[in-house]
């Protein structure tokens, strides 16, 4: 039976063949990835509670069903991970930005949204991608491209 995730629990996940990394499950679906990846099963979790977050992002349900990701333990967040943050979405055949905040969306200034992560929950492949990118600078494909904060 799977684990219910609750706010606060650590998993690695073994995103490449060799490297893993850690995430922290947030308030309202955010879950930060730490500036970490290692290939050591003894990795200090307190040291990598206090690495920068590369990003928050909402991840598909299906993510947790895999065998790469595994719970290591629960941890209090840091008062600075508490906070959730915003995220923009563009509705598809509208002209508008919204940005979702406390629970709802609200239309917005494409200026507003630079910079925010898009509302869109990460397959696992995805988050691979994502961070084979962000560790190694492994090329993006499109669809993952556009995905990422917006800054034009």
């Amino acid at each position: 039976m799977a684990r219910r995730k609750k706010i606060g629990d650590i998993y690695r996940f073994d995103f490449d063949e060799k490297y893993h990394c850690y995430c922290q499950i947030l308030k309202e679906n955010d879950v930060c990835f730490f500036d970490f990846y290692s290939d050591n099963e003894n990795d200090n979790i307190n040291e990598i509670l206090n690495k920068n977050e590369i990003f928050r992002i909402w991840l598909d349900r299906d993510c947790f069903k895999s065998s790469k990701w595994k719970f290591i333990c629960n941890k209090e967040l840091f008062d600075s991970r508490k906070n959730i943050t915003k995220k923009y979405n563009k509705p598809i055949g509208n002209d508008y930005y919204q940005i979702y905040e406390e629970g709802k969306f609200v239309k917005a200034t494409r200026e507003e949204c630079k910079g925010l992560e898009y509302t869109a929950a990460w397959t696992e492949l995805g988050v691979i991608q994502r961070l084979n990118y962000y560790f190694f600078g492994k090329e993006l494909p499109q669809n993952i491209k556009k995905d990422i904060p917006f800054y034009e």
